[in-house]
């Protein structure tokens, strides 16, 4: 027998369910934080990098997010996603992570440090169990991903709610145009105490103009995934985003960064209109094929504008190991993009009138006036840098590039002024306070510091260089060559070698590491066919290391000949006060004057 129906009962109980099943909502501050460079450092040194996140975690991190009643909703292998019910308490956190893990890290060199970006939003937010979703939480993993390393960028309703509240500084990034979120955004980002003008990304200032004193602007595209496996998806934009980080370290180029470029992923948008959106000038795009254990990798960079070629490459490697592969050819592509968008910006700026180049071009053409060494294009490229400093007084890269050029006058002699080293110490130390992440600048000023015989400062400054932009092959090259002036051969060759890998039509001046090197080796044929193949018959150390060289091979004539050669360039030279001036170590100089002592040479 059928039941009666309790219809009050069954409405009541579907009221029920549809309160449940209601979407539940609230009003939080929400944290996003990610690791920079996570795959690149697990590469490096997983169980190690593990091992210092947990610790950052146990020790600064979750305290921090307790301490200002922070939950924790998620965490990945590189970030995580934290809510606050007060956006004071928010910021308040971030701001003592950044502080703390900066203060951690200061041991270890600049590209093996754990650093975070970190965005805060307040918005409203779904409720999923324990998983909160929606646009309030979007919106905050796309300002991380705006965020410098080290760096807190927050929105305009967090910027407003803060205001009057806590006593901090920020940059207002102007309008943003999130993927997948319909209206803009207005972005700041922290300013920290004591901190300079924060320089804002290209890509943030959409609205507003800015000047790169003439700097070209380089918008890298997300890598195509070729393989038809989406798994290969993460190699392809990893792969991008490292090849982004390490341009960057190329503070003479303007890097769009990767949250404009990656908008543009699977789009299939004309070069030309991808150039006028970001103001990029040249656009570099490139493809990923994974087929078993190979991987082929094609780049090319593009003239934004013109659509010209200027250059391409491909790379076919085994898979070995992933992490390794992926470094390898992101310091190579960045490297050789960096040489090829200033060797194309040097190119357009040969062809204006000199008193129509701004401070960047008058930087290009001095670099390459340096490369020549003779007094003659020594005087022009200082005329030209000062030209460029009265132009921008805070060119960084234009102050190191005259350190380098003051600092020849007391090496080589060229149009001498009084103090000159003096004079190089004040400009490499003011390139390095208008901007302390200048590889080149530490470079040139850790140079000078070796001319001062203050080796320990040139080994702080040129580790600090080396450890800001190692893709930089002159760079490397610069220090491996006075590392083996001090007698360190191994440190120096392997320097060498490692800029020839990635600048393979690098300048002559390269081998004299190998010739100094094949001499100190007593293998005196091999270090006359390097010097040999360095090519500067107008610089007067050419000659005067080919004449020790022959001398010990018993070619006195030839050796002779030599010699002569360097007291023309270098009318009155003391050989063996130039050898000293240059810092050569003790048995190197005695070995060296051995071989000119057989051609007659007594000093």
């Amino acid at each position: 027998m059928l039941q009666p129906i309790d219809f009050r009962r069954n409405i009541a109980q579907k009221a029920r369910r549809m309160a449940d099943e209601r979407v539940q909502r609230r009003l939080a501050a929400i944290l996003a934080a990610d690791m920079v460079g996570y795959s690149r450092l697990m590469g490096a040194d997983e169980n190690g990098t593990i091992a210092r996140q947990r610790a950052h975690r146990a020790e600064l991190i979750d305290p921090e997010i307790a301490n200002h009643s922070g939950r924790i909703v998620k965490t990945t292998g590189d970030g995580m996603l934290v809510e606050f019910a007060s956006v004071v308490d928010a910021v308040q956190c971030a701001i003592a992570v950044q502080h703390g893990m900066a203060s951690r890290e200061t041991d270890r060199p600049e590209d093996q440090r754990i650093r975070y970006r970190i965005g805060i939003n307040l918005g409203d937010i779904v409720i999923d169990g324990d998983d909160i979703l929606g646009d309030g939480v979007n919106i905050a993993a796309r300002l991380e991903g705006l965020s410098e390393p080290g760096g807190v960028c927050i929105s305009d309703v967090v910027h407003q709610s803060v205001a009057g509240k806590l006593d901090l500084n920020f940059d207002d990034l102007g309008e943003q145009d999130f993927k997948n979120i319909d209206k803009s955004v207005r972005a700041y980002a922290l300013k920290q105490p004591g901190s300079v003008a924060r320089e804002q990304p290209l890509q943030t200032l959409k609205t507003a103009e800015r000047e790169f004193s003439g700097k070209p602007s380089v918008a890298v595209l997300p890598f195509s995934n070729m393989s038809g496996n989406s798994e290969d998806e993460y190699f392809s934009d990893g792969l991008t985003e490292d090849i982004i980080t390490e341009l960057s370290r190329f503070r003479d180029l303007a890097v769009i960064a990767r949250n404009s470029t990656f908008q543009f992923k699977g789009r299939a948008a004309d070069i030309a209109e991808i150039g006028r959106e970001l103001s990029a000038r040249y656009v570099v795009e490139g493809s990923v094929r994974r087929a078993g254990d190979r991987i082929r990798i094609n780049a090319q960079l593009v003239e934004a504008e013109s659509g010209a070629h200027i250059w391409a490459d491909r790379w076919d490697r085994n898979l070995d190991d992933i992490f390794a592969v992926q470094d390898e050819l992101t310091t190579t592509i960045a490297a050789n993009l960096g040489a090829r968008v200033q060797d194309a910006t040097l190119d357009q700026s040969l062809r204006k009138n000199p008193t129509d180049l701004d401070a960047y071009e008058c930087v290009l053409q001095a670099r390459r006036f340096t490369v020549l060494l003779n007094e003659d294009e020594h005087a022009k490229a200082r005329d030209l840098l000062e030209r460029a400093i009265a132009l921008d007084p805070g060119y960084s890269q234009a102050h190191a590039l005259l350190a380098n050029i003051y600092l020849a006058e007391y090496r080589m002699g060229f149009n001498p002024q009084p103090d000159s080293i003096s004079r190089a110490l004040r400009m490499g130390q003011r390139a390095v306070e208008l901007d302390p992440q200048n590889a080149y600048a530490r470079c040139w000023l850790a140079i000078i510091h070796y001319f001062r015989h203050e080796t320990e400062r040139f080994e702080a400054e040129a580790q600090r260089a080396l450890s800001l932009n190692p893709n930089d092959a002159e760079i490397l090259a610069d220090i491996g060559h006075y590392y083996e002036f001090m007698g360190q051969y191994e440190r120096g060759i392997a320097l060498t070698k490692r800029a020839i890998a990635l600048n393979p039509l690098h300048p002559g001046w390269y081998y004299f590491s190998f010739a100094r090197y094949h001499y100190h080796e007593q293998d005196y044929q091999a270090a006359l066919s390097a010097v040999e193949r360095v090519g500067m018959p107008d610089f007067y150390w050419t000659h005067l290391l080919s004449a020790a060289i022959l001398g010990q091979l018993g070619e006195t004539q030839s050796a002779a000949d030599a010699l002569v050669r360097v007291k023309e360039l270098y009318p009155g030279i003391s050989v063996r006060g130039e050898l000293e001036k240059f810092c050569v170590a003790p048995d190197d100089i005695e070995h060296l004057m051995e071989g000119l002592a057989n051609v007659g040479l007594q000093e």
